[in-house]
């Protein structure tokens, strides 16, 4: 008998073991909220101090909120990998109540870590008074001074004052700023390290905004001591960064894009391959251009939006056809009629005429260069994709995570073709080959995308189905759910099928098809995965 209870708890410890529940935490977590008491619709922000304590680097964080009456403004950027060792402050901004009252709820954490495993158990509850009367008195003042819209790469000036409504002296621990991406604090000064009773101190700072569009809201923390205890207080400012680079100069273009910059020149559009194969020149004056793009593309607070609009006027203005008859984008503007690849070729001349770095990407079979081209152009944020044949614009990662790169991702795999940007040269195919930028990190990439289209809630469930899967299984999986027509669709599927029956689904579907040529829509198998087909 007492073997058999020995074997008995032996089992229930592994089984104990394999949950995790005897595992330690990978990170020491405290949570923080810098009011609590706001008016109808107004803002808090709930300070989340996360410190790796673990054994391998942590890359991502969901907040999770239990009252669905408070709403997550603005979330913040977690940094690429949280090493162990390192610690991280994130601020998240949140919306209050519109409707007066007192409110509980409880806010929990999960972390990501680089092993693909979510970790949850971190959590803390706050009660927050929404109120049109200030029933707390606003012991320490933090406010903020900075202009409400400023252009890409300009120097700007944030002022910060601090008043001290305490009745003793407060001690300044720290000040640190949550900027927007790109944003950087060039000049600090050395705060006083004590703030009397009643009294106030401006810190003045100066930024440089990114050679990028950005719009949303900068967080100041503040960390201060008042006797024995330390407290921290938040303040967020609007801000919205313009960049326009067919105003910018060619040092600050050379200073935005970098090596990048070279794709902004006039010249041949694609290679000698493609005008010996078509008969045509794709050579172009981006002055001459630029006057006709600049009138399309209106008053574009960034490259994306002029690239929108653009599209938008290839769209409105011409018939889509499939024959090629030229890939000269002068001739092209004078067509009523024109086919995907002359509408790359004309989109690519008109970016580059306002200085955004563009070229034509196309898969290469060792022979024929001009298989289903796409047009990337550049910004800050890395490479964006505009693909006339499925009516896609967006990030490149976007574009990896929709149905029409599966086929693309199946070809280079199996057939050996490659991803080139077309260059003009001396030789027949004078390529840059840019496979790599495509295949690189796939998993994750894609994974990061389909993460941005679910519920929080459901972000621990997916890595659940995945970690059930093979590579191969994995990546296929996820070029499913990343097919999936809207979220709709992709998130009923993973809260109400159970994680047995996605894994089931996925694994008999991939040994089916694997080694068939997939179709160049991969929408196709989601609907087949869903049992509609």
């Amino acid at each position: 008998m007492k073997v058999k209870k020995a074997v008995v708890l032996l089992a229930l410890s592994l089984i104990v073991l394999a949950s995790g529940c005897l595992v330690k935490p990978p990170a020491k977590v405290t949570f923080s909220i810098d009011k609590t008491t706001v008016p109808p619709g107004g803002t808090f922000h709930i300070i989340v101090t996360i410190n790796n304590t673990g054994k391998v680097g942590l890359v991502g964080a969901t907040l999770l909120l239990s009252n669905d009456n408070f709403q997550i403004i603005q979330e913040p950027k977690f940094p690429p990998v949280l090493k162990v060792g390192q610690s991280t402050q994130l601020v998240w901004i949140i919306r209050a109540p519109s409707k007066p009252g007192i409110y509980s709820f409880q806010v929990s954490l999960e972390l990501r870590d680089e092993l693909k495993r979510t970790w949850t158990g971190f959590y803390s509850n706050f009660r927050i008074t929404v109120s049109t009367e200030e029933n707390v008195p606003v012991r320490l003042t933090l406010n903020v001074s900075a202009p409400g819209k400023v252009f890409g790469g300009n120097k700007f000036p944030v002022t910060v004052r601090i008043t001290n409504g305490y009745d003793e002296d407060i001690e300044l621990l720290k000040v640190n700023f949550v900027p927007l991406p790109g944003m950087k604090v060039l000049k600090a000064p050395a705060p006083s390290k004590v703030i009397p009773p009643n009294g106030s101190i401006a810190l003045r700072y100066t930024f440089k905004a990114p050679y990028a569009y950005r719009e949303g809201f900068v967080s100041v923390i503040l960390q201060y001591r008042i006797g024995t205890a330390e407290k921290s207080t938040a303040k967020s400012f609007s801000i919205q960064v313009i960049w326009q680079p067919w105003k910018a100069t060619t040092e600050q273009l050379k200073e935005a894009y970098g090596e990048n910059y070279s794709w902004t020149a006039s010249g041949h559009i694609v290679d000698k391959y493609w005008e010996e194969k078509y008969n045509s020149s794709s050579l172009f004056n981006a002055t001459v251009f630029k006057p006709a793009t600049l009138t399309i593309i209106g008053n574009a607070s960034s490259e994306y939006q002029a690239a929108v609009e653009l599209y938008k006027w290839i769209r409105a203005v011409y018939n889509f056809t499939d024959n090629t008859t030229t890939l000269n984008p002068k001739e092209l503007l004078r067509k009523e009629s024109i086919s995907p690849k002359e509408a790359q070729i004309l989109i690519t001349a008109m970016l580059r005429s306002i200085n955004i770095p563009a070229r034509v990407v196309s898969l290469y079979n060792g022979v024929d260069c001009t298989i289903h081209p796409v047009t990337e152009f550049y910004t800050a944020d890395g490479w964006y994709v505009i693909d006339f044949s499925h009516d896609f614009i967006g990030t490149l990662d976007e574009y990896l995570a929709s149905p029409y790169f599966p086929r693309v991702y199946q070809l280079v795999m199996t057939k050996g073709y490659r991803l080139v940007a077309l260059k003009y040269g001396a030789g027949l195919h004078d390529h840059v080959d840019v496979t790599n930028q495509f295949m690189g990190d796939l998993e994750d990439r894609i994974t990061k995308v389909i993460m941005n289209r679910i519920k929080p809630s459901l972000r621990s469930k997916l890595d659940l189905v995945l970690s059930g899967l093979n590579q191969q299984e994995r990546l296929y999986a996820l070029f499913l759910f990343a097919s999936a027509p809207n979220n709709v669709e992709l998130n009923e599927v993973l809260s109400e099928w159970s994680t047995d029956k996605i894994q089931k689904n996925i694994k008999v579907m991939y040994e089916f098809y694997k080694d068939i040529p997939w179709r160049d829509d991969f929408t196709y198998y989601w609907r087949v995965f869903k049992g509609e087909v």
